[in-house]
Formats: structure tokens, C-alpha cells, sequence
């Protein structure tokens, strides 16, 4: 489509009354052209997957901004004040258009802006809450991998009306700040309405044949994809120089190298920001009586035709919020700075040692003294840092959570360094307390520390003895799991007599640093206090991964079978530990990526956390450390012949992990989990909106691409539902193979949720056939970004992401929230005996149990009255065809009146266990005056005649 008003190309003239959108031209102001599409995804740093989003709404104005700065930047000579200031002004600006496009009702009230530890020349408030990662704007110098250029763009859920991630914004966007302030602002209030409201773009991109820059006008002729309230005059010029070519019918010969260029002067269109924001006279959002709902922008094709203003008017934002036109919209600034130093969570041992000799005078000076240097050490290098201390003893009698007792909470060295002295000096052992139980140690321990992921990670720094006993509420893997997953370390000084060390092979699962000897002495604490220091010093980096974790029963007539992978950044401590009941025999066989079965160490069978007692029973087995990359297979065998008391099917879990090959090897891919928490809630809200689910593995300073993702989502230990992630743009407003991985969730049920992610390259994680083949990438959205490839890599995390979900019953989702065809392309073939036939070509969205296509020549009447619309006739190939991401291809028919157009909308319907969702794609189109051609149904090696009514060149 064009624009609201009659806009068409003259057949004597290339003047063009249409509309476009940010950046996507060349300007006549500011001469710069961005040649693609601006990247729509979605990725939050979180701890166990829950998200960050702070700002708040108080009396018109959102508080608890954050605006960080990356690392990648570095100090400029007049440390960072220009840039600073120019930030400041951008985003000053940015409030007021924002709060005149809302119509005088919200603004930027408080902003943090945070600058980056590496800038050491400048002392501003420091802060251990906020981080680059969890910031909702991100200033960065790194290339740009995104077609965006130099514009800044919104990592998005991708669902209307659903709030995004984060803003990313580029160093170079702030160069024209000076001489172009009131643009740059607008541009950024596109990328707000975005991250906040959940709507999109209302233009198309060059080159892109699902989001057009020029689509086929129902009249005839080519339009630019846009959306806006009245006609804005331009020319139509190439990139090369010179007019575009366009014939009599107002057909542009060369789309792929026109760009259409608004006037500068005699523009009198007031909308819309999320097209043509550059547009002097453009200062609000699009409007329903206004929106021209044809055009195939991800607007109209994500929110189901309505306009900006329709979907943010649903926005909790504008609830109750009255317009304040005599409010100052200037925000308040406040610089922080986060060091990213881990906080150090001290856990001491004050039952009877397990060695009696550690209970000397002597002993016990040598113990406190290793703290006390542990502190000073801290104390002297890194004041900034947190601390705690607490201490532990006898079983633990639950509740979860109460075990470890914190006797001094985390809080800067630099404030409790002489606190920490007496508390030490003062330790007292119990003497007739002969009990430990390190595993609700480093449980209570985790989940205090799991907050700092992202803002620096933390250290249990943990001093025991040997003996430890367990309940067996917690188990070995599942713990080393989340150590990892949540940034955790794990430095252990273990002492005793026994060589039943609980600590030593979690210490190995975990990634921790593990120091034992007999007793304490003189030189004890050194080592261990220096591995603290190299982590202060080089920063926590991931250095192992769980490639596979399997929990599930086994039986004895059906053996466990599968593979995992090995890719060349692993290969140190790679272990396979299989937990099982104590009955039972059972055999592991492995085969190495040769065909040739690999015969493990006879390890002794050993128990939970070392306890005798344990009812846990632990296969230990560590593969050699030149572990031939490439694809392994398993099999895990259970027979019950040696005991008569065996359960018949008995849960078994099964985890394989390995270490950074060596000093040399690139760096681990980091994960980067999302759920799309309501906003300014800590919950997802089904009234308002489904869960999105989100990752990404960034690796090589890219994302890794050609992954299969799948999430496990479970409630109370039962998966609910298990959901493929696509790197395909089906889901969201998303490039294909930009390697980020998307799937929606419809629950029935309020609760607490966990899901369990598992990712492989090119092919499926998990036995059953229950996701895509590798090649997801030709069923949607547009053109590649660049991603990187790590071949044999796999990759497992069980409760890597948590949420709460209400209103589950009760809520109701409008049809934008639901899944929806969101690629829908159609051709026109012909008239034959009164009837028009076209192609009609989609992909599958999730959980659709059946599919429709409707017709009317009033495409008002399927946007507003669907039900009454007649279905069309499928006179070549079949909806049958409903899973996820298949691609189906249909000729169909419909009544042809001469001159007329036949609109076409697709309709899914979905199911829950309570509740029936219908979805509609969105509007597509036959010519008006197609030509007469005789259907004749295709064959596999000859494609029909056609002429599209996109241009997609």
C-alpha cells in the first residue's frame, strides 16, 4: 500500500505521494543511506531466565532507566565528557518528542546512565544492581552485525503489544546529535515504542521479499510500504543517480535500486514515528481511522492491522495516566559505575572437624588466619567488592533456605573489613556437633548468589572437612547445573582424615577449585586465596558446559539410547556421571564418533556426595582428555536379574559434561535465555499476553547459527508442553539465521514454570522426532545476518529459565497474541470461467490444529467481519499439513468480478486443554484485472504462470 489518501504513481511523473520509513531512504536531510532492515529480536541477560525490567511509571514519568555504556568504548581524551553530554542531550530530547507523541502524558523522569569499569579516569556512584547486560539501553562501539547501519534497533519478543529487551545504540548515532538533534530523537522514541509498547515498524526494506520496500497496490501500481495520515510528496531516485524508471501503469522497473525521497519542504502528514520519523511535520504514532491496514509492514502483519496508537492505547503505560501539558519533560541524570567484581560468600564449618587434630589451638589459629588474609587480600586490591560471611553445622532439618546462616550479609570489603576480623577471630567449633552437610551448604548458597549472574557473578567460598552426610534432597549434577548456569564458583578448602572427600568430583562438575589436605597448616590457605585473586584479576569466565542431561525411567526390556557431541572448544574433564537408585545393575556403553566402543575406567560405583548412607548411587566416569571430537553415541542398559527388590521402572538421570580444551581453545559460547515478563511485573500475565521464550549462543562475536533448540516447559516435575525455538523469523519479527531462536508458550494453568533448553548443531537435540530438520531456515522473514558455525556443538540446561504465570483460566488473548501466519504470500495466476485463481504460500505456526482461507472482494470485511466471509476453494494442494514450520504452497479459486480485487486471509485455529485460538495472517491480494489463463494444476518440474501482487525484486 501507499498512503491513507489516493497516493499513486503518475504515469508522467515520478513525484510519489506515499510513505516510507526511518532511515530506509536516501534522505534529503542528512544524505544517508541505510541499505537493509533494521533487526527485530530479543535476548535478556537474566538470572535463571528472569527478566530485569526495571522502569517504573510514577506520575507521567518512567523512572529506573538505565543507559550503559559498553566496554567496547573506550575513554575518550576529555574522559567521556562530550560523549556523555551528547548522550544526555539525545535523550533529554527524547522525552519531550516522546511526551508530545503520547499526547502530553509520559516521559524519561529519572535516567542511570552507567558507565563502564574500564573507564578508570572518572568516579561516579558505584553500583552492584545494575550491568551492561541488564540495561534497557546499550551504548556500543562493536560493528554492527544487523543491517541497522549506524541506527540503533530493539531486541523484541516479537509479539504485539508485548514489551522487548533492550535498545541497542550505536556510538555513531550520537555524531549527528549536534546538527540534527530533534531526528536522532525521534528515531530513538521508534526504538522506545518498541522496547516499551510492543509495536513495530511501519515500512518495509530493500530487497526483502516477505517486508517489501515497494508492494503491489490492490490499484495497479507500486507503493512504498508505509503507513501515515496523509500524502507526503517525493520523487523516486536511484542509488546509482537519476529517476527511477516507472511505466505508465505505475509499475517501477528497477525496485532493488529506487529509493523514494520525500521533499524536504510543503509536508503536511503528522504520523507516523514509526515510518517517516525524520519528517518535520511527523510527531505521533498511526492511528486507527487514519491507518491504512494493507501495507505488508511487520505492523500490520504482527498486530493484525491495527495501528500504533490502537496497541499501545492497551499498554498498562496509559492506563489512567491523564495528559499534563505544563510537565517539564527534562530528566534527571545520575552516572553509576559497576566494577564487575564478584561478591565473595565466605561458608565456614563450625561443626567438630572430622580430623580432631584441626581442633588445636594452633589449628585453629592457621584457619583463622587463612580468612583473615582471604579478607585482607580483598581488602587491600579490590575494596569495592561485596563480602559475606556464614556458617553451617549438624543435618540439615530444612527448611530449605535455613541451613546456612548468614552471620554478616554481603557489603563493600572497603565498610566491613574490620567487622569481619572480630567475627572470625571469634569462630567457635561445636564440640558435640560431629555432623556437615555440604550439599544444603551449596544450595542455601546458591540461591543468595544467583541475583549476581549477570552483574559480576560471585564465589562460595567454602571451608569444611570431609564426612559430609545428605538427605538427598539435593543430588550432585543437578546443583553442578545451576553453580554454571548462574555464574557461580565454587572454591572449596576441604580438611579430614578419610579419603571420602565430599567435595572433590562436584568440585570437577561444577567447574570449582577444590584444595584438600589433612590438616591445616601454615601454607594451607595460600593456594586457595591465590585462586581467588587470578579470579579478580582475569574476571569469571565459563570454562565447562553440560552437553547433555537426560532425566527420565528406563526399563529393563527398553535401554536408554542416544548421542551428544564434543565440538573443538571441549575436551578436558570430560565426565559422564549417571545417578541411579541403589538396586540394580547397570551398563554404559559408549562409541566414539569412529564406530569403535570406547571402554571406560573402572570406576568404583560411589554415592551421593560421598555418603555412605546416601539412597543415591553415582556412576563416576571421566572420558581421556583428548577427547576425539565429533558425534558420540550412548547406551545405558538396567537389569534387574541380580535382586528381587529392583524397581520395575526406576528414574535415572543421566549428565555429560566437558571442560575448555585447552588455554588455547576459543572461549565457550556464552547463553543468553528470555522470557517476556509483563511489563513492570515480575510475571507473565495471560490476560495480556502468551510467554515468549528467547536464546541465543553468542560465540566468535557473533551469534552461533544452524542450531536445533527445543524447551522442555515444566510445572510441578511434569513437562507441560515441549516447544521448538526457530531461527526463522515464524515466530517473531525476526531475520532468518541471525541465530536467534524463538518459540511461544500457551498455558492453561497458574504457577511456577522451569523449562529445560536443549540446543545442537544440525540436528535434533532429543530423541523422538519431536523438532524440524536442520533446514529451518527457508520457511521465513527475509534476507541472513551474519552468524558463526561451531560444528559438533551441543549444549543442555535444565531450569535455565523460571517463571510465574497468572491468569491463566481466565485470560483471553486478542488474535495478535496468538500464533499467527505471519508470512503469507500470494500471486495471481488468472481468470478462468469467472473464477480468479491465485497462489497462496505460508508457513505453519505453532500448535495449529486446523486451517481455513477465507475470500471477499471488501478486505474490511475479513479484517472486521472474518466469520461471515465465504471460504475459498482449494483447487490445488491441502491444509492438512499443520506442523510447526511447514511450508504450505495452495492454488485456490474464488468469484471474480471484472475490475475488482479478491482479498485472502489464512485462519489458524490453536488449542490448549481449556481453550480454543483462532489467529489470522494477514490480508493479501489478487490483481484487479488479471488475465484470462486456463487453470491447469502444476506439476513438481514446472511452475505455474503468475504475476505476483508484491513486487519483490
Amino acid at each position: 500500500m501507499l498512503i491513507r489518501n489516493s497516493v499513486q504513481f503518475l504515469p508522467y511523473t515520478a513525484e510519489l505521494v506515499i510513505e516510507f520509513v526511518a532511515g530506509r531512504v536516501i534522505l534529503l536531510v542528512n544524505m544517508k543511506i541505510c541499505p537493509s532492515r533494521v533487526v527485530i529480536l530479543s535476548v535478556l541477560m537474566l538470572f535463571i531466565g528472569k527478566a530485569n525490567f526495571t522502569i517504573v511509571l510514577e506520575n507521567n514519568g518512567y523512572t529506573k532507566i538505565v543507559v550503559a555504556i559498553s566496554e567496547n568504548v573506550p575513554q575518550p581524551p576529555d574522559n567521556g565528557v562530550a560523549l556523555i553530554n551528547d548522550l544526555k542531550a539525545l535523550l533529554t530530547e527524547t522525552s519531550a518528542v516522546l511526551f508530545q507523541a503520547t499526547g502530553n502524558r509520559v516521559y524519561f523522569k529519572n535516567i542511570d546512565i552507567l558507565l563502564p569499569p574500564t573507564w578508570t579516569k572518572t568516579t561516579p556512584s558505584l553500583t552492584s544492581t545494575h550491568s551492561y547486560q541488564l540495561a534497557d539501553i546499550r551504548l556500543t562501539n562493536e560493528p554492527v552485525n544487523s543491517a541497522s547501519g549506524s541506527l540503533p534497533y530493539t531486541l523484541h519478543s516479537g509479539k504485539c503489544g508485548v514489551n522487548g529487551n533492550f535498545i541497542t545504540l550505536p556510538t555513531e548515532y550520537l555524531e549527528d546529535v549536534a546538527t540534527n538533534l530533534k531526528v536522532q530523537a525521534k528515531g530513538l522514541v521508534q526504538q522506545w515504542a518498541q522496547l516499551r509498547y510492543g509495536v513495530f515498524e511501519e515500512h518495509g526494506y530493500p530487497n526483502d521479499e516477505l517486508l517489501p520496500y515497494f508492494y503491489r497496490h490492490p490499484n495497479g501500481y507500486d507503493a512504498v510500504t508505509s503507513s501515515n495520515d496523509t500524502e507526503i510528496k517525493g520523487t523516486l531516485e536511484k542509488l546509482s543517480g537519476g529517476n527511477c524508471e516507472v511505466n505508465e501503469n505505475g509499475i517501477i522497473s528497477d525496485q532493488g535500486n529506487c529509493r523514494f525521497v520525500p521533499t524536504a519542504t510543503e509536508q503536511t502528514a503528522t504520523t507516523s514515528l514509526m515510518s517517516f520519523h525524520w519528517l518535520d511535520t511527523v510527531i505521533g504514532f498511526s492511528e486507527k481511522d487514519k491507518h491504512d491496514r494493507r501495507p505488508p509492514h511487520h505492523q500490520n502483519r504482527l498486530c493484525n492491522s491495527k495501528s500504533s496508537a490502537e496497541v499501545m492505547a492497551n499498554s498498562p503505560d496509559f492506563n489512567n495516566v491523564p495528559p499534563n501539558p505544563d510537565q517539564v519533560t527534562t530528566p534527571e541524570f545520575q552516572l553509576r559505575k559497576n566494577l564487575m567484581l564478584p561478591v565473595v560468600y565466605v561458608a565456614m564449618d563450625t561443626s567438630f572437624p572430622a580430623n580432631p587434630n584441626n581442633t588445636n589451638q594452633q589449628a585453629q589459629n592457621l584457619l583463622k588466619r587463612g580468612v583473615r588474609n582471604l579478607f585482607f587480600l580483598l581488602f587491600e586490591s579490590y575494596p569495592e567488592t561485596l563480602v559475606a560471611y556464614s556458617t553451617f553445622e549438624n543435618i540439615d532439618f530444612g527448611p530449605e533456605g535455613s541451613y546456612l546462616k548468614e552471620e554478616y550479609p554481603p557489603k563493600r570489603i572497603a565498610d566491613g573489613f574490620y567487622d569481619l576480623g572480630p567475627i572470625v577471630d571469634n569462630l567457635v567449633v561445636s564440640q558435640d556437633v560431629v555432623s556437615r552437610d555440604v550439599s544444603a551448604v551449596i544450595r542455601d548458597g546458591e540461591a543468595r548468589l544467583r541475583q549476581y549472574k549477570d552483574t559480576g557473578g560471585s564465589i562460595l567460598y567454602l571451608v569444611t572437612s570431609t564426612d559430609s552426610v545428605t538427605n538427598d534432597t539435593v543430588i550432585e549434577t543437578d546443583l553442578a547445573e545451576r553453580l554454571m548456569q548462574n555464574n557461580i564458583k565454587l572454591v572449596v578448602a576441604e580438611t579430614g582424615l578419610s579419603d571420602g572427600k565430599s567435595l572433590s568430583r562436584f568440585s570437577v562438575l561444577s567447574q570449582g577449585g577444590y584444595y584438600f589436605k589433612r590438616t591445616w597448616d601454615s601454607s594451607y590457605f595460600t593456594p586457595v586465596n591465590n585462586e581467588v585473586d587470578n579470579i579478580f584479576k582475569n574476571g569469571l569466565k565459563t570454562q565447562r558446559r553440560i552437553i547433555t542431561s537426560r532425566k527420565d525411567s528406563i526399563t529393563a526390556s527398553k535401554p536408554w539410547s542416544g548421542s551428544f557431541s564434543i565440538d573443538e572448544t571441549l575436551g578436558t574433564n570430560t565426565t559422564l556421571a549417571l545417578s541411579l537408585p541403589k538396586e540394580g545393575s547397570f551398563t554404559i556403553t559408549l562409541t566414539n564418533p569412529s564406530g569403535e566402543v570406547v571402554t571406560l575406567p573402572n570406576e568404583p560405583e560411589v554415592t551421593n556426595w560421598n555418603y555412605p548412607d546416601s539412597t543415591v548411587r553415582l556412576i563416576w566416569q571421566k572420558l581421556a582428555d583428548d577427547t576425539v571430537i565429533g558425534r558420540w553415541s550412548y547406551q545405558v542398559a538396567y537389569d534387574t536379574t541380580s535382586c528381587s527388590s529392583c524397581e520395575t521402572q526406576p528414574e535415572i538421570h543421566l549428565q555429560i559434561g566437558s571442560s575448555i580444551r585447552s588455554a588455547t581453545s576459543p572461549a565457550l559460547p556464552t547463553f543468553q535465555p528470555w522470557v517476556s515478563l509483563t511489563t513492570s511485573s515480575g510475571f507473565v500475565d495471560i490476560s495480556e499476553h502468551p510467554v515468549v521464550i528467547q536464546t541465543r549462543f553468542e560465540y566468535a562475536n557473533s551469534n552461533l547459527g544452524g542450531l536445533i533448540v527445543t524447551a522442555d516447559i515444566v510445572l510441578n516435575s511434569v513437562v507441560k508442553a515441549s516447544i521448538p525455538l526457530f531461527d526463522t523469523g515464524l515466530i517473531v519479527p525476526d531475520i532468518s539465521k541471525d541465530g536467534i531462536y524463538s518459540g511461544i508458550f500457551y498455558p492453561d494453568t497458574d504457577g511456577n514454570y522451569k523449562v529445560n533448553l536443549y540446543a545442537v548443531h544440525g540436528a535434533s537435540v532429543k530423541e523422538g522426532g519431536r523438532l524440524l530438520s536442520p533446514d529451518q531456515n527457508s520457511y521465513c522473514c527475509g534476507s541472513s545476518l551474519p552468524t558463526s558455525t561451531l560444528n559438533y556443538f551441543q549444549f543442555t540446561a535444565r531450569e535455565a529459565i523460571a517463571f510465574e504465570v497468572r491468569n491463566a483460566v481466565t485470560g483471553t488473548f486478542p488474535p495478535e497474541f496468538l500464533p499467527m501466519v505471519s508470512d503469507i504470500k500470494a500471486s495471481t495466476y488468472g481468470i478462468d470461467n469467472n473464477l480468479v485463481y491465485a497462489e497462496l504460500k505460508w508457513s505453519v505456526p505453532s500448535n495449529t490444529m486446523s486451517q481455513v482461507v477465507k475470500y471477499s472482494e471488501d478486505y474490511e470485511q475479513l479484517l472486521n467481519n472474518f466469520e461471515a466471509a465465504p471460504e475459498a476453494t482449494i483447487v490445488y494442494g491441502s491444509l492438512n499439513e499443520i506442523q510447526a514450520g511447514t511450508a504450505i504452497a495452495v492454488y485456490v479459486s474464488a468469484p471474480y468480478t471484472t475490475g475488482k480485487n479478491v482479498y485472502f486471509v489464512v485462519e489458524t485455529t490453536a488449542t490448549n486443554s481449556q481453550k480454543v485460538l483462532k489467529s489470522r495472517s494477514h490480508v493479501v491480494w489478487t490483481e484487479s484485472n488479471p488475465p484470462e489463463n486456463a487453470f491447469t494444476p502444476p506439476v513438481p518440474t514446472t511452475e505455474a504462470p503468475s504475476t505476483t501482487t508484491q513486487d519483490n525484486n
